[in-house]
Formats: structure tokens, sequence, C-alpha cells
């Protein structure tokens, strides 16, 4: 299987969660884990993800967190593929972002880019009202997401598998502990 871990806004492969997810499936013979640092233009990102569920062909799930989960959403009802999603940016989140428009510096690089007017625009075009495939969703939601309305996100995914915890922040601090939970899902 080739599991693909999709980063949040502003993040990058050297995330936590990428660290956490890489070292946990290396190990395994079976998986090939994959961390693309996506671009920020959500239409590039999109194309990178596409780009790689096509180049695998087949037996692909995806991992995605924050805005890599509203990306791994995307493209796991465009490929009928299962994804697990953390603290997920879901459709009816995205009215109330048009903060991200400016200047950044990356978490992890340092790099200073400018997420556009038009990137925004770009994100918006993803939103999906509704899920065609709800049950190959995994929703891993923290009650104490200081950043995203968790309420927006249960509606969202009311017919998936969501599991809640209370309290808890948007970086998902003990995400190591949920790898079995996740492994189970996939497999």
């Amino acid at each position: 299987m080739k599991i693909i871990y999709l980063h949040g806004f502003n993040s990058s492969s050297k995330s936590t969660k990428a660290q956490i997810l890489e070292c946990y499936f290396e190990a395994r013979e079976d998986i090939s884990f994959i961390c693309p640092d996506l671009k920020v233009s959500p239409n590039t990102a999109i194309e990178q993800i596409e780009n790689l569920i096509k180049s695998y062909k087949s037996n692909v799930a995806l991992i995605g967190s924050s805005l890599g989960g509203l990306y791994a959403t995307y493209a796991s009802e465009r490929f009928n593929l299962k994804s697990v999603v953390i603290n997920p940016v879901v459709t009816s989140h995205l009215n109330e972002m048009s903060g991200l428009v400016g200047q950044h510096t990356n978490f992890h690089t340092g790099e200073k880019y400018f997420f556009s007017n038009k990137n925004f625009s770009e994100l918006k075009k993803l939103a999906l009202n509704n899920l065609r495939h709800p049950l190959n969703h995994l929703c891993l939601i923290k009650l104490g997401d200081e950043v995203l309305d968790h309420k927006k996100t249960l509606k969202y995914f009311s017919n998936s598998l969501v599991i809640t915890e209370n309290e808890g922040n948007h970086s998902f601090e003990d995400f190591s502990e949920k790898i079995s939970l996740i492994n189970d899902f996939l497999f």
C-alpha cells in the first residue's frame, strides 16, 4: 500500500505528524510512505496529489491534517480512496479563512511566501458540499481546536467514522497515540 500524508497550511514534510508517520511506516515492508512538500497554490497542490495517486495506480490511502485534510478529502472523493483526516478544514470553514491571504513564513523551512487572493479562490473551488463516499473517511477531532470550529467538522463528517476527544488543540499533540487506530482503519 502507498500512504500519502498531506501536511497543513504553512507546514511541510518536516512536520511532527509527518515524522511520526514516517517512523511508524518505514518499519513495514508492505507500505510506501510519501509526504510531498505541497505547493502554496491549491491548484498546484491538488495537481501534485493527483499525479502521485495516478502514478501508483492502486492501493493508495491518504492522511491529511488541517488544510491537508481538505486536500485528502477532495482527492479521496475524486478517486474513491480511504482517508484519515486530522482536525481538517471543511467546506464551511472556507468562508472564514480569508485571513490566509497575505505574507507567511513556513514553520519548518523558514521560506517566505505570499498566499494571494487567487490562491484563496482556488482553495474555495475545492469545496465539496456532500461526501459521496462518507465511509471512506476517518475523522479525528480535538474539541479544543483553537483554529477550526469543530462543530462544522462534526456536521460535515456526520456520516463518516468520527472520533472526538475533549480538550486538545489544533496540533493534535498526542497524535502518536492514534497511529494504531489509523493503521486499523486503513488496513
